[in-house]
């Protein structure tokens, strides 16, 4: 008998990002398990189905405008927006006879039902100057709250388990971590397959250096640009610094900066890729660059070690847990030591091919499928009431 669950699906209708990823991938692992009936809740409608990003689905251009209009009205358009969601959330969930509720981002509705979370990071606890104020108090607010409600908690690592634990007082039999997975998207790739992609893009297969992640404080891009900039000229130039990812939070002035470092041709700003783009661009790399100072799991590394990319990966938080000794360890305050394994690794064909493997073989071990049987066991234990 198939278990029929609502997942919050919010998130997908804005650009994909790390939480709306793990809500389509691990979404498709679920339902392709016959296990669960999903019914997915897009902030004013239901559906019958797994949750689907946007652009798999009929897009609501009013809904999508009006949504942008009030995030300008902060703090009380949130709070407006949230009792709204609340009262069609719960309506729903009744109407559809939902047994368990899993939400994928923190802070859950209110039903009548179990509920499973995810807390993916307490990085808005650790780290409040890296957030909007205004994010950080309602997560401070909403947060330990969600924590004492829900049934079980789900984390992205065994680091996050252990800071949730250290901080919250929760039964260490309720708190599970899971890690995420890779998709299989991501795969070294020839030069001739990332032709299409990279050519629209305006890069050359294995002549770019990659880091990829929204540009805000915590993801620490200011660290590529300097650690990039201490390169010997001839391989600043061979290999320009590529940076994808949407503006953030406080990105305006590091924006003008790359700007400004764009115009000098150093390196390259493509903002939010699109997903068809991404497989290419991970596997057209010469190495990927991970400068973060906090991650609860961080994904981008494995992506770009699937695609067969020497990955140089912040020494902190959970990257060392995921990544193992299948990256290159740096220190993300100082650049200058990560300037010259940048070089080192670029002048040695034995190290990238070296790296290339150990990451390959790394990231197959993290699998959507995995995650979803992880997260399917924790679905069995609270519906039977097991701690």
């Amino acid at each position: 008998m198939t278990l029929r669950v609502g997942i919050n699906a919010t998130p997908l209708l804005s650009p994909l990002t790390g939480i709306g990823n793990y809500i389509a991938h691990l979404a498709a692992a679920l339902d392709e398990s016959g296990e669960v009936d999903l019914y997915s809740f897009y902030g004013r409608a239901w559906e019958h189905a797994r949750p689907a990003p946007v652009a798999e689905r009929a897009s609501n251009p009013v809904a999508s405008r009006v949504r942008d209009a009030l995030k300008h009205f902060a703090p009380w358009a949130r709070d407006l927006r949230r009792a709204n969601q609340q009262l069609l959330f719960r309506y729903g969930a009744r109407r559809n006879a939902i047994e368990l509720y899993h939400e994928p981002n923190y802070v859950p509705f209110r039903v009548d039902v179990p509920v499973v979370i995810t807390i993916h990071d307490l990085s808005w606890l650790r780290y409040p100057e890296t957030h909007p104020p205004d994010r950080v108090r309602w997560l401070q607010r909403e947060v330990p709250r969600a924590i004492e409600r829900a049934a079980a908690i789900v984390v992205d690592s065994e680091f996050t388990r252990r800071e949730l634990l250290a901080n919250f007082a929760r039964d260490p039999r309720q708190v599970h971590a899971v890690h995420l997975g890779v998709s299989r998207e991501f795969r070294p790739r020839s030069a001739e397959e990332t032709l299409p992609s990279l050519r629209e893009l305006g890069l050359v297969h294995g002549e770019y250096l990659l880091t990829v992640g929204t540009i805000e404080p915590r993801k620490n891009v200011v660290h590529a640009l300097a650690a990039h900039a201490l390169l010997p000229a001839t391989l600043r130039r061979r290999y320009p610094l590529v940076v994808a990812g949407a503006g953030g939070w406080r990105a305006a002035g590091l924006e003008r900066k790359m700007h400004a470092l764009a115009t000098a041709g150093d390196i390259r700003m493509l903002g939010h890729v699109p997903n068809w783009h991404l497989p290419n661009l991970y596997a057209g790399a010469a190495a990927f660059l991970f400068p973060s100072r906090y991650e609860g799991f961080g994904l981008p590394p494995l992506e770009a070690m699937a695609s067969g990319v020497p990955a140089l990966v912040s020494d902190r938080a959970s990257l060392p847990e995921v990544t193992g000794d299948a990256a290159i360890m740096i220190d993300p305050e100082q650049p200058e030591l990560t300037s010259g394994k940048i070089e080192a690794l670029l002048e040695s064909d034995a190290q990238r091919a070296d790296f290339a493997r150990r990451g390959v073989q790394r990231a197959a071990q993290f699998t959507w499928e995995t995650c979803a049987r992880a997260t399917l066991g924790v679905y069995h234990a609270v519906r039977q009431g097991v701690p």
